[in-house]
């Protein structure tokens, strides 16, 4: 972990090498301690510190950025000067917005690092109980078990400075007997509280439900999915709908049916970074605090999000969802609203379905429509009459998250933290029933 006050040093020195008319600095300090086994044997134990720099300079209408994790004196300045070197390059934007002025950093709860640390032998203690688990079931286990402390630090020339740390960990298992797999995860908010067995026994359940898969006609099917499949379909409306970027450029639905029904009347979707389920983050990568957003209420598109430059197209105030990626504001910290049946009466009342607990390399090749592809991975299932009673190959999937959210009949009451396959946002989500998702492939495993 850095120290706070070396940080702001890094910052104000970047600061005072800048010549544009206005700059925006931003510091990431993170800390990483990971362990890792494969084949039931610990295999790495590592614990590594990065410190990114990333500057934003305005000139003369112009925007450029660069970023360096070097911090000498002379690498923090050509880090400067390639910003504004970037930022001659570009074509004047007379619609340019300046960068943010302070506002109020809402207070957030002090970081208990008790809770958050860990030592590798704690870990390895955990990886050994997973192994354990797996050999009684005579299965292979693999997975990593990682925490880590980000420290955001946002300086500008406008008078901007928000500083902020955060820690989680990361939990995840695949136990397989061959082709059979069973999966588990869990983001760790309390290194303290947290309890190894249940996660594993879990994956240990999925990877001994059944000891062949059988193959089904691709089709479409009644699906349930648990949470972690539902933070991929998830992940594609954040990216290419719910950012006032995709809205104002015309590449959402936002665009068209704002204010309309797009999605069933269970349906509630908001972003929250101020919420306790969440990883509390309380500014973004502008130093600009974040806002709760609606973006779906009961079916009903209500809401995108906003950084300093699309809130300037529409004369509004950002709502805090800045971001250094490729798809510009997004919301990173979503919630959906949970409902009143269990997975457990999801699967006792579905006449024929299929249950999901992972995707593995999702895309999406029509972002107007959200059409999302990719293969259920680790646990897929086929229910009849309110049975499990079959482990079916992996399937491919090619559908509308649109169409597929309109058909939501069911969302359990309980919710978890869940990242998506790719790891891009953290969300705390149920599991939901859809009445009609198209498979259209199989895989041969």
């Amino acid at each position: 972990m850095f120290d706070k006050e070396g940080l702001v040093e890094i910052a104000r020195r970047a600061l005072s090498y800048s010549q544009a008319e206005q700059t925006q600095v931003s510091v990431i300090a993170e800390t990483m301690d990971l362990t890792r086994f494969n084949n039931n044997e610990i295999h790495q134990s590592l614990s590594r510190d990065n410190l990114t720099l990333m500057v934003k300079v305005i000139d003369n209408s112009r925007i450029g950025v660069a970023s360096t994790n070097k911090i000498t004196a002379r690498d923090i300045e050509a880090a400067v000067d390639q910003a504004r070197f970037f930022a001659s390059l570009q074509p004047p934007n007379e619609d340019l917005a300046d960068l943010p002025t302070p506002r109020p950093i809402p207070s957030t709860p002090k970081l208990d690092y008790s809770v958050v640390l860990t030592t590798p032998e704690q870990r390895a203690a955990w990886a050994q109980r997973t192994i354990e688990i797996a050999r009684s079931a005579n299965l292979s286990s693999s997975g990593t078990i990682s925490f880590g402390i980000e420290q955001h630090l946002i300086l500008n020339s406008q008078g901007v400075e928000a500083y902020h740390e955060t820690a989680s960990g990361f939990y995840r298992t695949i136990m397989n007997n061959g082709d059979i797999t069973g999966y588990a995860d869990r983001i760790i908010k309390n290194a303290d509280d947290f309890q190894v067995e249940p996660v594993a026994n879990e994956a240990r359940e999925k990877a001994t439900l059944f000891n062949q898969s059988i193959d089904i006609t691709p089709d479409e099917y009644v699906t349930i999915f648990e949470p972690v499949a539902v933070a991929d379909l998830l992940r594609f409306l954040a990216y290419t709908s719910f950012g006032a970027a995709a809205k104002q450029e015309g590449r959402s639905f936002m665009a068209t049916q704002m204010g309309q029904q797009v999605m069933s009347p269970c349906v509630s979707i908001w972003d929250d970074a101020l919420d306790p389920e969440c990883i509390i983050q309380p500014f973004d990568i502008e130093g600009v605090p974040k806002q709760k957003v609606r973006l779906i209420d009961r079916g009903v598109a209500v809401g995108v999000v906003y950084d300093t430059q699309t809130a300037h197209k529409e004369s509004k105030l950002s709502t805090g969802h800045a971001s250094s990626g490729y798809y510009g504001a997004t919301p990173r910290h979503m919630l959906m609203a949970p409902g009143d049946m269990p997975l457990e009466e999801m699967i006792r009342t579905t006449k024929r379905g299929i249950l999901v607990t992972r995707f593995h390399y999702t895309h999406c090749p029509d972002p107007l429509r959200v059409v999302a592809t990719g293969t259920t991975r680790d646990g897929t299932f086929l229910i009849e009459d309110g049975q499990i009673v079959a482990r079916l190959k992996n399937l491919r999937f090619t559908d509308s998250v649109l169409t597929a959210f309109s058909r939501v009949s069911g969302i359990s009451p309980d919710r978890r933290l869940a990242r998506d396959w790719w790891s891009t946002y953290t969300s705390v989500l149920p599991a939901i029933r859809v009445d009609g998702f198209n498979f259209t492939g199989a895989t041969t495993f």
